[in-house]
Formats: structure tokens, C-alpha cells, sequence
């Protein structure tokens, strides 16, 4: 023990200070063990400096591990702000590219032929409007119509081709269907070939198959039958192929064709059979009707009325 008071080196602390001056200053008593008492004294001094930096050491270190905690933290919070702002950055270019949209309005009576960036093939009948992106990007292929169209969809199983209509969608790979849509309390889709999922704005949810015709009133599925899609898909052809239809469901088509509203006051209930021309004016195809059901025509406050000759 006394070899260690020899030879500790001092510094400039206040625990050294005082071990210092206890060693070199103090005055022995008689009888006295004096250098146990100092190194005593100096061991718990000593020790007194070793906790005191012990626990300074260890503040220094639980401030340091708190110091690179919130680092951490922060930088975490930087790094999932980064991926945040990334993933916004690459949303809003996805739609930049997505919203360079065009757009075709074909006039009345006349049909129009569209080519879409991937292939598929439209017919957009009279008073159609199609609503289209000049290149399709992203998981989906999305197109709206308003009207009546004839779609041959390129194949493209990475890429669902989805057609939005009145308060429902046609999902399909490829495949042929038609679509009228001019109202949505009556519209309908005809399935000519392949196969495409409809779902309703009432979350109906239907598969169809060829030759289905489904109809779709306000957003919910009415009924669905199996028909010729050639009826359905020939006014592509300029005509209305008739097998009974009365005259007037005939007018109804005829209204959405040219945009009129036309009204069976009588002759309603007749069926029609043949082949009905609609490339020409409306009055000459509702002339060729007239002699057909037995009825005339009159024209009151922007109204076509059909009406019985007598």
C-alpha cells in the first residue's frame, strides 16, 4: 500500500488535490499508524474518482447512444420521406403520361374507325363519343364510351383491357363485344367472341360467354339471354337486321342513332322482319317504317310522333 502513495502521479483534480495534501501536509500522532490510515484514505478517494468517471463516462455514453438514436431516427424519417416523395413523384409522372388523353365525337349518322396504340380495333357508331389515351401505361389498358361501339381488343394477358361505360365496366384480355351505351337505364353488352368480366356500379358481378347479351339498367343487371351477336353488331353494316322487334323498340334505336326523341303514339306493338337501311336521312328510314306498321309521321315541338293514319 505504501508503494502506491510513492509512486501515484498526481493530476490536477480536486481529488488529487486533496489526496496531496492529506499525504505531504498531514502531522502524525504518537502511536499512530499513519501510513495505513493514509493509504486508507487514498484508496477511498481514489475509488471516489474512479465511480465519479464511471458515471461520467456512462452519461457521456447514454448521451452519445441517445445522440445517434434520434440521428437514426431522423435519418429514417428522412429515408421513408425520400421513399414517399419518390413514390409521389413516379405516381404524378404515371399520370402526366396517362392523362395525354384523346377524344372522338363522331357525328350523327355516320360511323368512325379507331386504331389504339395497342392494336384494338373501334367502331364508334353515330353520336358516339370515345375517350382514349394516346398510349396506354400502366397495369391497365382504360377507355371510356358513351354510345354504341364494337371493340376487337388486341391479346395482352399483362394488361387487362377495361371499358368504362354507364355506371358499369367490361374487363376483358381480347376478345369481341359490343357495347350500347347511349342511356344508362338501357344499355346492354353483346359478347361475339372470347370472354370478359362485367361488374356494375351495384357491384354486380358477371362472366360472360359467347353470343350473352347482357342488359344493365341504372348500375344493375336486369337480365341476361343468349342471342345472334350479328344482330347486334350489324349496324357496323349500315342496317338493323329486324326478326320481330316491334316498332317500338325499332325507335328507340333510332332515337339514340340520331339523337331525337321519337314517340309511338300507335303502331308501337308491330314486329318487323327483314333488314332495316339506317345510312340514309331519318325521315326516308321512318318513311320505310311507316309503310311497314300502317302508321304516319308528326313532327311537334322538336318530337317525332308515329301515329295512326285514320
Amino acid at each position: 500500500m505504501e508503494e502506491d502513495l510513492k509512486t501515484y502521479q498526481y493530476g490536477e483534480s480536486l481529488e488529487d488535490c486533496k489526496i496531496k495534501s492529506f499525504v505531504e501536509d498531514s502531522k502524525p500522532k504518537q502511536h499512530m499508524d499513519i501510513a495505513a490510515i493514509k493509504q486508507k484514505t487514498f484508496q477511498k478517494i481514489h475509488e471516489e474518482e474512479r465511480r465519479n468517471k464511471r458515471r461520467r463516462m456512462t452519461t457521456i455514453v447514454a448521451a452519445a447512444a441517445s445522440l445517434l438514436l434520434i440521428v437514426g431516427f431522423g435519418i429514417g424519417r428522412l429515408t421513408t420521406a425520400d421513399h414517399e416523395l419518390n413514390r409521389q413523384l413516379a405516381a404524378l409522372s404515371k399520370k402526366t403520361e396517362t392523362e395525354v388523353m384523346q377524344m372522338i365525337k363522331v357525328p350523327v349518322g355516320e360511323k368512325a374507325t379507331i386504331i389504339l396504340a395497342d392494336g384494338t380495333k373501334v367502331v364508334a357508331n353515330s353520336r358516339t363519343e370515345l375517350l382514349y389515351p394516346k398510349n396506354f401505361k400502366g397495369d391497365t389498358r382504360e377507355v371510356t364510351v358513351h354510345g354504341e361501339a364494337y371493340f376487337e381488343v388486341a391479346h395482352d394477358t399483362e394488361h387487362p383491357f377495361i371499358v368504362k361505360a354507364n355506371k358499369f365496366n367490361v374487363k376483358v384480355l381480347g376478345t369481341r363485344f359490343n357495347i350500347s351505351s347511349y342511356d344508362a337505364t338501357t344499355s346492354n353488352v353483346v359478347l361475339v367472341q372470347g370472354s370478359v368480366e362485367l361488374t356494375t356500379l351495384n357491384t354486380d358481378v358477371v362472366r360472360m360467354k359467347p353470343s350473352d347479351k347482357v342488359d344493365i339498367s341504372d348500375g344493375a343487371i336486369t337480365q341476361k339471354t343468349q342471342v345472334d351477336p350479328d344482330d347486334y353488331i350489324s349496324w357496323m353494316n349500315g342496317v338493323i337486321n329486324l326478326h320481330g322487334e316491334t316498332v317500338r323498340q325499332i325507335t328507340q334505336r333510332l332515337s339514340q342513332h340520331y339523337g331525337v326523341k321519337i314517340v309511338c303514339d300507335a303502331g308501337g306493338d308491330t314486329p318487323l322482319y327483314g333488314k332495316l337501311s339506317i345510312q340514309g336521312a331519318l325521315t326516308d328510314i321512318l318513311n320505310v317504317i311507316n309503310n311497314m306498321a300502317g302508321v304516319k309521321t308528326v313532327e311537334k315541338d322538336h318530337v317525332i310522333h308515329l301515329v295512326s293514319k285514320n
